[in-house]
């Protein structure tokens, strides 16, 4: 578990950032982040899907990017492929604490030992006068709204669990070579229960702004075929020949 330091310019104002920061954050993730928020603009290019935290239980919004452990298939040759980038992909290595002054207010907060900080190399966090360098300025603006964001976010996850939509599913997948693994852990939209939605609740779910993005995550579906594709691609991953995906019996939404 990382440990998070304010950021100051008195405490770092030597310190800068690898030029690559958000390809390193990235590329050994097969999973990644997403508010509500970003839902439309991701299942243009990745399947969704909400997973649990293991730590806590609670719902996580997420971006589906490889079938494999360790790997991101949105990244080739060290530039990010994929139409939309992860919000928390763009403010990485910050991030959001509560500050050591006043616990009711928010900072920003690093991880001091990552591998992305150096004091020779990169680009700077601050600038010879103290000032907020341009990009992150850019990471404050971003990290500012994340906040609403990540209410937002919570709010949706909560209300369609509440009505029953998320379905627990696994994907088998069945490798050229024979073999049949499968992921499991991941939840979808049940697209059945939304339909027997009466109408009351499917205007309220609109009102709310939360159709649209449970429609993305149903259409982001149709991604894994491309997913698939990017993955054959690959000489060192062993080839797809198609996957299928079940519903879990072994987990429920709760």
């Amino acid at each position: 578990m990382k440990t998070l330091t304010e950021l100051t310019p008195q405490q770092h104002q030597e310190l800068r950032i690898a030029d690559d920061c958000a390809i390193q954050f990235a590329q050994q993730q097969n999973i990644m982040n997403l508010r509500v928020t970003e839902v439309s603009q991701a299942a243009c290019c990745m399947p969704i899907f909400y997973v649990r935290n293991s730590q806590n239980g609670q719902w996580v919004l997420t971006g589906f990017t490889s079938f494999e452990q360790g790997c991101n298939l949105f990244i080739d040759q060290g530039q990010w492929t994929a139409l939309h980038t992860p919000a928390n992909m763009q403010t990485f290595p910050f991030f959001l604490m509560k500050s050591p002054e006043n616990p009711q207010q928010y900072t920003i907060g690093i991880d001091e030992a990552h591998s992305v900080f150096s004091t020779t190399s990169g680009q700077p966090i601050f600038e010879t006068n103290g000032k907020a360098s341009l990009h992150l300025s850019r990471v404050k603006t971003l990290l500012e709204a994340d906040i609403k964001n990540d209410i937002r976010t919570q709010e949706f996850s909560h209300y369609i669990n509440q009505l029953g939509l998320l379905r627990p599913i696994n994907i088998l997948i069945q490798q050229q070579n024979g073999n049949t693994p499968s992921l499991s852990g991941l939840y979808t939209i049940d697209e059945d229960k939304l339909q027997s939605l009466n109408k009351d609740t499917l205007f309220e779910l609109h009102q709310k702004g939360y159709l649209a993005p449970i429609q993305s995550m149903l259409m982001s579906l149709f991604q894994l075929n491309a997913l698939i594709k990017k993955h054959n691609k690959i000489q060192t991953l062993t080839p797809i020949k198609s996957i299928k995906l079940e519903v879990s019996k072994n987990s429920t939404a709760a």
